[in-house]
Formats: C-alpha cells, sequence, structure tokens
C-alpha cells in the first residue's frame, strides 16, 4: 500500500530538488510505503547517499535532528530504504521508496538525509522529514502557561498525548471596562508528543489591555480556555 498522506511539497538544493520534504502519515502499518521523488535540475550527473536518523523540536519548533547511532538503529528498524545511494543523470527523475517495517510505537519521528557526493567545496544535505504515528495514537494538547510582558503574551502549549498535534485558537484582549480591543489568531504549529511550544503574540502599541482571553479551537472532544489579568 503507497501512503497517502499530509505533504509539504519539495525543497531545492545545489540543483536537486527533492519532493515531499514533509510527510505526516497517520494509521501507518506493516508494508506501507512513502515514495520521495528526486529530479536533477543542474544538467549534471549527482551520486546521491540516503541515510537515516530521528528528530525533536526545541520549545519554538526548531527541529534538533538526531544521528547519534541509537537514533540511526531505530530509525533503520521502522524504515527501510529501496536505495542507499543513486547516481541521476542530467535532468534525469528518479524515485525511492521507503517502506514501514515496524508498526510497534504509537509515533515515530524519522529524518531521511539526502546527500549529494561531493569531490570538493562545502558538503550539504537535505532532510525529509516523516512523521508516523499508529493507529489508536492521539494527540492531547492543553494550554499549560500564559505569560505577559509590554508588549507581547507568551502562550505556551504541551503535548501529554502519545502522536503530534497544533495548539490553535484566538487570543481577545480586553479593556478594564470589558470594552473588545483586539483578537489575534495563534497557531503554534506542529508539537510532538512530550513536547512543549511557545507562541509570542505581539501587543499593538495603540492597545491598553487589562484583561485577556484565550479560547483555544476545540481538539478532539475537549476545550481549553484560560483568562489572566494584564
Amino acid at each position: 500500500m503507497i501512503l497517502l498522506a499530509c505533504v509539504l511539497s519539495g525543497g531545492c538544493h545545489a540543483g536537486l530538488m527533492v519532493s515531499p520534504v514533509k510527510v505526516e502519515a497517520h494509521d501507518v502499518s506493516v508494508g506501507d510505503e512513502i515514495v520521495l521523488n528526486l529530479a536533477e535540475l543542474a544538467g549534471q550527473e549527482q551520486e546521491l547517499h540516503f541515510s537515516l536518523g530521528l528528530f525533536d523540536q526545541d520549545e519554538f519548533g526548531g527541529v534538533v535532528l538526531r544521528e547519534d547511532p541509537e537514533s540511526q538503529a531505530w530509525a533503520a528498524k521502522i524504515i527501510e530504504l529501496s536505495h542507499s545511494k543513486i547516481i541521476l543523470a542530467p535532468y534525469q527523475q528518479a524515485d525511492i521508496r521507503l517502506t514501514i517495517n515496524r508498526a510497534d510505537y504509537a509515533s515515530s519521528y524519522i529524518v531521511v538525509f539526502v546527500t549529494p557526493k561531493r569531490s570538493s567545496g562545502v558538503s550539504s544535505r537535505l532532510a525529509v522529514l516523516l512523521l508516523l504515528s499508529t493507529e489508536g495514537a492521539a494527540e492531547a494538547i492543553a494550554l499549560t502557561d500564559v505569560d505577559f510582558t509590554s508588549d507581547k503574551v507568551l502562550i505556551t502549549f504541551q503535548n501529554s498525548g502519545s502522536r503530534h498535534g497544533r495548539g490553535e485558537g484566538t487570543l481577545a484582549l480586553y479593556d478594564e471596562s470589558g470594552l473588545l480591543l483586539g483578537e489575534e489568531y495563534v497557531d503554534t504549529g506542529t508539537i510532538l508528543p512530550g513536547c512543549h511550544r511557545r507562541s509570542e503574540i505581539p501587543l499593538h502599541e495603540s492597545l491598553s489591555p487589562v484583561y485577556f482571553t484565550f479560547q483555544a479551537r476545540e481538539l478532539g472532544r475537549q476545550q481549553y480556555a484560560a483568562e489572566g489579568l494584564w
């Protein structure tokens, strides 16, 4: 079975296009496949090497790549690469297949490195992110902290679930009389299981709120809200 999943369109680097560069696949099972397309754009032969690792994230959502031996070994147990290397002729396109070999986990976050062989110059590579979850895995996003300064509000979401998700909602700003001064939509982006992520919402100078509420977009059957004084 070839997985049909949420994908982010391709990345281009050093005359090479790789697509997709991000794959979100839910309810994966053994034997499922993900297909990556490679396209040579520079008009010269390229030798590409493929390797695996894991990734995590920092509190602001930045990707943290993990290539220690344990991470590489775990990724290799889950994903089987159809090629360890491939040579593309000028302007050639080719596919590589990633086969799911294990599904005895709630979620796994794997990176596929695509590294062109360089005889000289600076070595560089592309990374394809795989966000995999199996049947029964679910996110559990909660608003856990709200802080503020004179010019911004800091909102922290925590994912205590077994699958990645995202925190979304609307921040409403009021004056002391209860008059609505403005609203700001908040979308944290992806939050991995066991991670938290902070969003900074700038406040306009024209607003002098003393009270705010935050109403989160409905997540499954749960809804979260928080309020605070300025």
